[in-house]
């Protein structure tokens, strides 16, 4: 958060994004995903939240929208414009406005989202900024998601049983009594432990509480320029040290869980019929290895819909 009031942080990425043309985006978003599907990661979120201006919002969307198009990966769009407040506008209340009258209207228009998710944390966006800016998202059809709780408790999670949202990312330091109201509202808490260990955090999220409530936990990486790791492999094994997860609970939280995350579990992260057949079998001798070995070389094939993408590590299409 000090980065981020210094203009550094996601400030800076802001500033380079806004300057990088759509190509240049679209090619690196297209390695990335590849990088990812190698690793056994079929289906992605994808979100903007680096432009905040209407141009650099509507690039980010169109992007998106292409990599959709022609990535063998399933690409689910989010629209993050509430991620921080760029320097062009004077206070929380006036980039909200914004967001609220043009950037909301502009990303409905040109598509690419199912999503819209909101940073609700101290220095970023207030509760009830969150929860204005989520109900209007719903009223134009997007489902809500949410970062809660990161650094302090802001709220988040509340907000998220209040508007009902699909998911809330990290969930640090939210109080128990709002997670537990969670098995009732249907959010599904995304855990990402790799974003505490790249911010050199000691705080993580209460994972075995959770999971003592019996809510779906879920895992994410939360690749960002702050925490550069796309891979789930390694998640996992970050989950296993640092969340005390076993290796049953990571399984379910980087398939059906994380399926639910995205309200796909009818479609993708189990082995059942009607489902999309998207599958990673691994070098490893049993299903303790997840959460045990890190990534290296653990991916042997990968298919989407039954067909194979990915052989003995590489890319097939």
């Amino acid at each position: 958060m000090q980065s981020l009031r210094g203009g550094g942080g996601i400030i800076e990425t802001v500033r380079r994004t806004r300057y990088a043309l759509p190509d240049e985006l679209y090619s690196t978003g297209y390695k990335r995903l590849t990088h990812a599907l190698s690793n056994g990661t079929t289906t992605v979120e994808v979100k903007t939240g680096y432009g905040l201006d209407m141009s650099g919002e509507e690039k980010m969307l169109r992007v998106i929208n292409r990599l959709r198009k022609f990535h063998r990966s399933n690409v689910i769009g989010t629209f993050l414009g509430a991620h921080a407040i760029p320097p062009e506008h004077p206070t929380t209340d006036d980039y909200t406005r914004f967001l609220l009258r043009d950037l909301l209207p502009m990303a409905q228009k040109i598509g690419g989202a199912v999503f819209c998710d909101v940073f609700c944390e101290a220095g970023v966006f207030a509760a009830d900024q969150s929860g204005r800016i989520l109900r209007s998202a719903l009223k134009l059809g997007f489902k809500p998601k949410i970062h809660a709780d990161e650094f302090t408790d802001s709220g988040g999670a509340r907000v998220a049983n209040q508007v009902g949202a699909v998911s809330a990312d990290h969930l640090i330091h939210s109080p128990m009594s709002e997670l537990g109201k969670m098995n009732d509202t249907g959010v599904v808490p995304v855990l990402l432990p790799g974003s505490s260990h790249s911010l050199l955090m000691k705080e993580h999220a209460p994972a075995r509480e959770m999971l003592s409530m019996g809510l779906p936990v879920a895992l994410g990486t939360d690749f960002s320029p702050a925490n550069w790791m796309l891979n789930q492999l390694t998640v996992a094994a970050l989950a296993a040290r640092e969340l005390q997860m076993k290796s049953d609970e990571i399984i379910r939280g980087i398939t059906t869980n994380a399926a639910r995350a995205l309200g796909l579990e009818r479609t993708v992260g189990s082995i059942a019929p009607g489902q999309r057949a998207d599958l990673v079998l691994l070098n490893v001798p049993n299903h303790k290895w997840i959460g045990y070995a890190y990534d290296d070389g653990l991916v042997n094939k990968v298919l989407i819909r039954g067909e194979v993408v990915v052989e003995e590590g590489r890319p097939v299409f």
